[in-house]
């Protein structure tokens, strides 16, 4: 017989970053599961107080307020949380941009197709690791054809860095069975629930939306790596082209898996501006991410399947 202390699955819950975040712990003591959570929400509102573009004081705030040949001393969170970004947005040959915003100040110039306005993030912002820290300097370049200003925005990866910033917290408790997600748009998952149709082949993630595409999953096990998706159902058009600066038209909707939330939140997005065939180079390419695009409601692709059934 269980004790009364004892729950299977226990689920605690967090607004955050726009969001709220749940995390679901398996064979806990509940006490001992709360304390857990409370650990791992503390850390989620520790990232969000550094990233956060909306607060002026926060290393966002003040990096976006940098003005040129300037020079600021930053954590590793935002060193990390930059770098990544930065790394994906090469990947991804400028489809993921954290500066897109200051893009968005011209959708309305008369612009030429072949030749939009674009950001140059990875020559403006020097990022530097040296024995007294971390830094990041402000160095515009002149022969830009579009904004010179720092608008960063890091709602594409924030919420997955975040969850990757609680592994260690989870570490730290013991905690080998756990699924983390922000808003049910970025999970992130340790080991397998202890019942139920995941119990050996991980976490049931369900991939929303109203889609109908045959032999396509709607469901993931999410084991040791994580989970995210975009889409256009929601919130509309939201997420913008920094290639062509419009709105994106690539896809209706991406999710992928990677052992990275941060990355699998900034490939969600970038997969969104990317077309089917992109993406399917870029996973071909690296074979530690599984994707699913739709194109419209009849036509999915899946890429790295395999992955799905480890």
């Amino acid at each position: 017989m269980r004790d009364k202390h004892r729950k299977s699955v226990l689920r605690f819950s967090h607004f955050s970053m726009g969001t709220t975040f749940e995390i679901i712990l398996a064979e806990k003591d509940e006490d001992y599961a709360r304390q857990i959570s409370q650990a791992v929400f503390t850390e989620i509102d520790r990232i969000k107080d550094i990233i956060s573009r909306f607060d002026p004081t926060s290393e966002i705030g003040q990096i976006n307020r940098l003005r040129a040949g300037h020079s600021l001393r930053i954590g590793v969170e935002t060193y990390e949380c930059l770098t990544t970004a930065l790394m994906v947005q090469s990947q991804t040959r400028g489809a993921f941009d954290v500066n897109v915003g200051s893009l968005m100040k011209y959708r309305e110039m008369e612009i030429s197709e072949s030749r939009p306005p674009r950001t140059d993030i990875q020559k403006q912002l020097v990022l530097s690791q040296k024995s007294h820290g971390y830094m990041v300097k402000y160095l515009p370049t002149k022969e830009m054809e579009g904004p010179t200003e720092m608008n960063l925005d890091l709602g594409a990866i924030g919420k997955g860095y975040a969850l990757d910033c609680t592994l260690e917290i989870l570490s730290d408790w013991g905690v080998e069975r756990v699924l983390v997600h922000g808003g049910t748009s970025t999970a992130l998952a340790l080991g397998s629930p202890p019942e139920g149709p995941g119990q050996k082949k991980g976490w049931p993630v369900r991939i929303g939306g109203d889609w109908e595409c045959p032999n396509t999953p709607k469901k993931f096990f999410l084991k040791d790596r994580a989970l995210s998706g975009s889409g256009t159902e929601v919130k509309g058009d939201h997420i913008f082209d920094p290639r062509k600066n419009k709105p994106a038209e690539g896809h209706l909707s991406a999710w992928v898996s990677h052992p990275s939330a941060a990355v699998a939140d900034a490939l969600s997005t970038a997969f969104m501006v990317m077309n089917t065939e992109e993406v399917r180079v870029y996973c071909k390419e690296r074979s530690d991410v599984w994707a699913l695009v739709v194109v419209d409601h009849k036509t999915c692709e899946v890429f790295n399947p395999d992955i799905a059934s480890k």
